[in-house]
């Protein structure tokens, strides 16, 4: 009896341990499909193989199960069902080793939401959970972004109230001291930089602390308050966050000192209706005096519109059209628009160089159309002549077309034998010509000369009758005409725009010796020889910030105010720095109408100097 009982529980525990493991089998297959899903970017799939493994209430996994679907909701932005995800963890696992990974998610779902100071909570805790150097190190890097937005003091000094860990009080200290530099205290940020230990920070907060203690060190000034609608998140992020950083660096850069800048900065997480509410909720901040917004087109359209009745500044930082400042008086183009960079174009080439026959490559596109209208109706004003308009629409692969057009046009423009008159020089005298007489008893004929250049346009002949060819490309562009370039036999200027500032490409043994003496005009140029500033994949972007908040600290303002700022920005004379140059049209002081001039000596970039829509000389710039 007893044995049969034994036998009968064995046989039980087999049955038991059997299902057992095929459960587990079949949750860590379907837990494996959930991660594979989530790192090749299906979030929806990942969380919907995720809920099921949660919702089948076995123990297996569910811990890891309810982080990663966690994460997936917030890369799905379902932001309340993330938040109940987040409480049921912190609920069902409160000593879980898995918390502080909780807690980080938790952060970045705040950031998307832009509400910074919960992320400054849930980040904080999420490092003080942790003794990994490099989960820390992460998390650090986490802390600094906020802190540069500007954290309210008011939660800096709740959260050192509760800080028993003495690395992040002092991370505490630094924010509060960038936000009392920000403000204009710099005897207060002294007071809390003399708190700080900088042994105990990590190497992540140095620079920043460094440049803290040098502007503490500086008088009060005048403290101007700027807000700046940047995409922080989304697909948009990595150009506003070097925006944000270069705007950073460009207002701590030490060299003016007429007014401190005070910086809102703002998450429009890459979306164009979030940006309209972002920028209305910072017009009704009484203390802001401008608002910076590096923002497209159609973005700005909606923008202006929706601030056509307030007094507010609007610096736009990216290329716009001109007729945009019509729609409000107070925006300010501070990369200029494509038909001032045409009209440019146009007189560099006639006035400058003293070229009259042009021709034209550029892709067919509405804004770059645009811009050809402006060079071409400038040519036509100085009395030069575009000879070949020539454009061409996707990806530049082969522009054999357009280019055997050009050479064609070259070879009808080569200079024709003069005629027998011409040649002649002299009249018959009239008495002379009563008499049955030929031409041919005065003078021997000239004999019939070969043709220099014939219809068939060997691509060996050097052709040198198109003067000039200007070339406004895109910059992904220039990878595929580069090479082409030399390959049709050109003797004449390239003049390019922006575009052409890519030394990997033209300094290719295949270009750079047959483009060398090329120009391009441009509003920034990197001359700087920065290794942050040249390692940084949003360059441009970095560069707009930089130049953008150095630019103004330097205004001349005879109080703090809208209007003030709207008056000092368009009565400044020139703004010049190393790779930028700011100057109101004369014809509407909303546009900047200075550009760099920068040429091609086959190795590298030289800048030559400034070009500006009312002086007929370059603006000489030294060359180190």
């Amino acid at each position: 009896m007893f044995r049969k009982k034994y036998i009968l529980t064995i046989m039980l525990f087999n049955v038991c341990f059997g299902q057992n493991w095929l459960q587990n089998q079949r949750l860590e297959r379907q837990f494996k499909d959930a991660i594979s899903n989530y790192n090749e970017g299906r979030y929806a799939t990942s969380e919907k193989i995720l809920n099921n493994l949660v919702d089948s209430g076995y123990d297996s996994f569910r811990e890891e199960a309810l982080l990663l679907l966690l994460k997936s909701q917030i890369a799905l932005n379902k932001n309340s069902e993330a938040k109940q995800t987040a409480k049921i963890f912190f609920s069902t696992f409160p000593t879980s080793v898995l918390l502080n990974y909780t807690m980080e998610s938790l952060g970045d779902l705040y950031v998307n939401n832009s509400n910074y100071d919960s992320a400054y909570r849930m980040y904080s805790r999420a490092k003080n959970l942790s003794i990994e150097d490099g989960y820390r190190s992460k998390i650090d890097k986490k802390l600094l972004k906020l802190i540069k937005i500007k954290l309210p003091q008011s939660l800096l000094n709740e959260l050192l109230i509760i800080e028993t860990d003495l690395q992040s009080t002092n991370i505490h200290l630094l924010a509060i001291a960038y936000s009392q530099i920000m403000d204009g205290k710099p005897d207060d940020a002294a007071l809390t930089l003399g708190k700080i230990d900088p042994l105990v920070l990590s190497d992540d907060y140095s620079n920043l602390l460094e440049s803290l203690l040098r502007e503490s060190y500086k008088p009060p000034s005048p403290v101007l308050t700027v807000g700046l609608a940047l995409p922080l998140t989304g697909p948009d992020s990595e150009s506003g966050q070097a925006f944000l950083d270069g705007f950073q660096k460009g207002q701590n850069f030490y060299q003016y000192d007429k007014q401190r800048l005070s910086i809102l900065a703002r998450d429009t997480r890459s979306d164009a209706i979030e940006t309209i509410k972002i920028i209305n909720e910072l017009e009704q901040i009484n203390q802001l005096v401008a608002l910076i917004a590096p923002v497209n087109e159609m973005s700005s359209l909606s923008l202006l519109s929706s601030l056509s009745q307030s007094s507010l500044p609007v610096l736009l930082t990216s290329k716009q059209n001109a007729d945009i400042t019509e729609i409000n008086e107070n925006a300010f183009l501070i990369n200029s628009n494509y038909e001032m960079e045409g009209k440019i174009a146009a007189q560099y080439i006639i006035q400058h160089l003293g070229l009259d026959s042009i021709a034209v490559l550029a892709p067919a596109e509405k804004n770059t159309e645009i811009q050809i209208d402006s060079f071409i109706s400038e040519v036509d004003r100085l009395g030069g002549k575009v000879v070949a308009t020539e454009w061409y629409s996707g990806e530049p692969k082969n522009l054999k077309r357009q280019f055997r057009f050009l050479r064609q046009v070259a070879f009808s423009l080569d200079s024709k034998e003069d005629t027998f008159d011409e040649a002649l020089g002299m009249e018959i005298d009239s008495l002379d010509a009563l008499f049955d007489v030929s031409a041919d008893d005065f003078f021997d004929l000239p004999q019939p000369k070969t043709k220099k250049m014939t219809s068939s346009d060997s691509s060996k002949v050097l052709l040198s009758t198109i003067q000039a060819i200007y070339m406004p490309i895109n910059h992904k562009d220039l990878e595929y005409i580069g090479p082409q370039v030399p390959m049709y036999n050109f003797d004449t200027k390239i003049v390019g725009n922006s575009s052409w500032q890519q030394l990997e490409i033209l300094t290719k043994e295949n270009i750079g010796p047959h483009l060398k003496g090329m120009s391009f005009i441009t509003s920034l140029f990197n001359s700087r020889h920065d290794s942050v500033m040249n390692d940084l994949h949003n360059l441009a972007d970095y560069q707009l910030g930089f130049y953008s908040s150095k630019l103004l600290t330097t205004l001349d303002m005879n109080e703090i105010s809208r209007t003030a700022f709207n008056t000092s920005l368009k009565e400044i004379d020139m703004f010049h720095d190393e790779g930028f140059n700011y100057y109101p049209s004369p014809s509407n002081k909303n546009v900047n109408s200075a550009f760099q001039l920068i040429d091609f000596n086959g190795k590298d970039f030289v800048r030559s100097g400034v070009l500006t829509i009312d002086s007929l000389n370059i603006v000489k710039v030294q060359n180190p």
